[in-house]
């Protein structure tokens, strides 16, 4: 069991049906004889906003649940529109990457920063926000082709984030805030 512990945002159930027609459209273009794509259930599908590290139940306090949602009365909702996919080749990843990362990366940063201050030091700070659809294998060679998938879909909402622990192949909440700050974003 892992016991990863981040703070994230998952897309709502149109953001969902959206992530999986592009999937559909990656898997119609996956070539032939090349390694098996394995897709990531939509349960499965997020962003995640800084990794906090496995086995961290003891950084969730009060002080860190607060600083949380000070983040999300910051924070402005906004709109995210998938621009391209990407193969990440050492953790052997496709990924879905926003058109526009910067609303997506201001949150990233705020909730980073609220952790580390409330004295955790994060695992890993996000610094290209993304969305993992699928896992293939390790160190392909060159896939210019995934420029060819069609990525337009509608925009996806960003208009919350959750505290995630992973047990074992699903995500629980361990708290959930609404982005409230600003004029309503994109």
């Amino acid at each position: 069991m892992s016991r990863a512990l981040f703070p994230g945002w998952r897309p709502d159930a149109a953001g969902r049906e959206q992530l999986a027609a592009i999937l559909a459209r990656l898997r119609a273009a996956w070539p032939a004889g090349a390694p098996p794509l394995r897709p990531r259930r939509p349960d499965q599908w997020h962003a995640t906003l800084c990794f906090l590290g496995h086995d961290m139940a003891h950084v969730v306090t009060p002080a860190l649940l607060d600083a949380l949602a000070d983040v999300a009365a910051r924070v402005a909702p906004h709109a995210l529109e998938i621009g391209r996919l990407d193969y990440w080749p050492r953790p052997g990843v496709v990924v879905a990457l926003p058109r526009n990362p910067a609303p997506l990366q201001a949150l990233c940063d705020a909730v980073d920063a609220a952790v580390r201050a409330c004295g955790v030091a994060a695992a890993q700070a996000t610094t290209r926000p993304h969305i993992t659809l699928a896992h293939t294998d390790r160190g392909l060679a060159a896939t210019p082709w995934l420029a060819g998938v069609d990525c337009r879909s509608a925009p996806l909402r960003v208009d919350d984030f959750e505290l995630l622990v992973n047990p074992g192949g699903r995500y629980e909440p361990l708290g959930r805030w609404r982005l409230s700050g600003g004029a309503g974003g994109s």
